[in-house]
């Protein structure tokens, strides 16, 4: 059973880079998986089965039939441990449907898991608690210690907790991105040492000569009309003056010139 349930979009057969942007997880949602399995169940555990992980551990303590037995224990702190060494102490054990403390010491073997908050040590095959020193309420015969360590196969139901990622949704891809861009004019020059022998080339840019259109007659529009002779106008031919004139006249110019600086 999976809680909440979760759809994944089907896998689209061509990728685009900005398809896969928006496919692209936004979040992760904890998501509680309940299944069948088969543990190893210990005699006179208060969680039969135990648990195997921080989460499963801390869903499991904090069931009302069996919260209480944890009530001093700070679960923002819990975390998963293992021992590094043997640890003798007293632990808690269910009969029926009370929780009792062992009369004499139990040993937790090093390699065992365990949760513990920094002060409160709970086993992780059970969720029995330990502690170091002795605790009530006890009961005039409890079981050895070759018994609770005697498990039994059995199958139990099992809580996970994976991060399952929570995808956009799909949005239209922008036109732009889906049309191919392609140069309408070529580059000038273009190298092509290496490829044909060295040099460049030029693109030949094909030039087209403007299109005229003569005046169609008021007979026929599409008719060409007669030709159109053009009129030269006539050129003023303009005779070059003598040269001996032009000296004379200088030479006259001058001399009335020095007159007139003479009387002044």
């Amino acid at each position: 059973m999976l809680t909440p349930a979760v759809v994944s979009p089907h896998r689209l057969a061509w990728h685009h880079p900005q398809i896969e942007r928006h496919l692209a997880p936004v979040a992760y949602v904890t998501t509680m998986v309940v299944k069948d399995a088969k543990r190893k169940v210990y005699p006179y555990s208060i969680v039969p089965g135990g648990a195997e992980t921080l989460l499963e551990a801390k869903h499991a303590i904090t069931d009302p039939a069996v919260k209480a037995n944890y009530a001093n224990v700070n679960l923002a702190q819990l975390r998963q441990v293992k021992l590094t060494e043997n640890l003798s102490g007293y632990v808690s054990y269910r009969w029926g449907e009370k929780i009792y403390w062992t009369k004499k010491r139990l040993t937790l073997k090093a390699g065992e898991t365990v949760f513990t908050d920094g002060t409160n040590i709970i086993r992780g095959r059970c969720l029995n608690c330990y502690s170091a020193l002795p605790m009530m309420p006890t009961r005039p015969s409890e079981p050895t210690e070759v018994v609770f360590n005697a498990p039994t196969e059995m199958p139990v139901t099992v809580y996970s907790f994976p991060k399952l990622p929570v995808l956009a949704p799909e949005l239209p891809i922008p036109p732009g991105e889906l049309t191919p861009i392609v140069p309408t004019i070529l580059p000038a020059v273009v190298s092509t040492v290496g490829k044909t022998g060295g040099g460049f080339w030029f693109p030949i840019i094909p030039i087209i000569p403007p299109i005229h259109h003569r005046p169609s007659g008021p007979s026929s529009p599409t008719s060409p009309g007669p030709p159109v002779t053009s009129v030269i106008p006539p050129v003023a031919i303009v005779p070059e003056p003598n040269l001996a004139w032009l000296l004379l006249s200088g030479f006259l110019a001058m001399a009335v010139a020095h007159g007139l600086r003479r009387r002044a």
